[in-house]
């Protein structure tokens, strides 16, 4: 199959079948989405040579094959642009965290208070804090995590793009460009703005059935 005639549907399928199934879904992908892929691993690795970037290309390969063989994937929850894109950002991450010696801990650290921020607006002096050890803080983002495959399809595309660019904090113009780059649809600005707000609003209810109530109300 060719760029422009690749179903799909049919790697969907692929994707949730036979190892050999998988394997054949992973080259249409190679031959499909390499460009879009590389792009996005250029943009987020800004100082990778080409022998950096075939690595971290093949990274993500793998990180699709391992995501598809462990039943990780599901079609119905998530577009297939928006797993390869994902996973695309978050290898380039990893490259650029060990390039800069960054290590995880810290990172995980700055991932719980830009939660911290988005969900209460608090100063870090505040009670919502108390839910920073490091047991609550992984319940917090797993509760996160779960509520994006129960969003609306463009609030789903916000709160991915928020996810993978934690601890950074995007405004909403630049939410509309990560939409157009990873996703191809051209929304508008105020879309994307009443797309983060329920995103935040359901961000916020989630961890207050999760018992987080007291943390997260002012």
């Amino acid at each position: 199959m060719t760029e422009k005639t690749v179903d799909v549907e049919t790697i969907d399928i692929l994707l949730i079948g036979s190892k050999g199934e998988i394997a054949e879904a992973v080259k249409l992908i190679d031959s499909h989405f390499r460009e879009k892929i590389v792009g996005i691993i250029r943009k987020k690795a800004l100082s990778a040579d080409a022998h950096d970037l075939f690595d971290i290309y093949q990274d993500v390969m793998l990180s699709i094959l391992e995501c598809a063989t462990s039943r990780n994937y599901n079609p119905d929850a998530q577009k297939l642009e928006g797993l390869i894109y994902t996973i695309a950002y978050r290898r380039a991450a990893d490259w650029v965290r060990a390039k800069t010696g960054i290590k995880e801990e810290y990172n995980t650290d700055d991932i719980a208070d830009s939660v911290q921020q988005i969900i209460c607006g608090s100063k870090y002096d505040e009670p919502w804090q108390k839910a920073q050890s490091e047991a609550k803080r992984g319940l917090i983002l797993k509760t996160i995590e779960n509520l994006v495959p129960t969003l609306k399809h463009r609030q789903r595309q916000v709160a991915e793009i928020i996810k993978i660019n934690f601890p950074d904090f995007l405004d909403d113009p630049s939410i509309k460009k990560q939409i157009l780059y990873i996703y191809g649809e051209d929304v508008t600005t105020l879309a994307v703005r009443s797309a983060r707000q329920e995103v935040y609003s359901k961000i916020r209810d989630a961890l207050s059935i999760a018992g987080y109530g007291d943390y997260t109300d002012e």
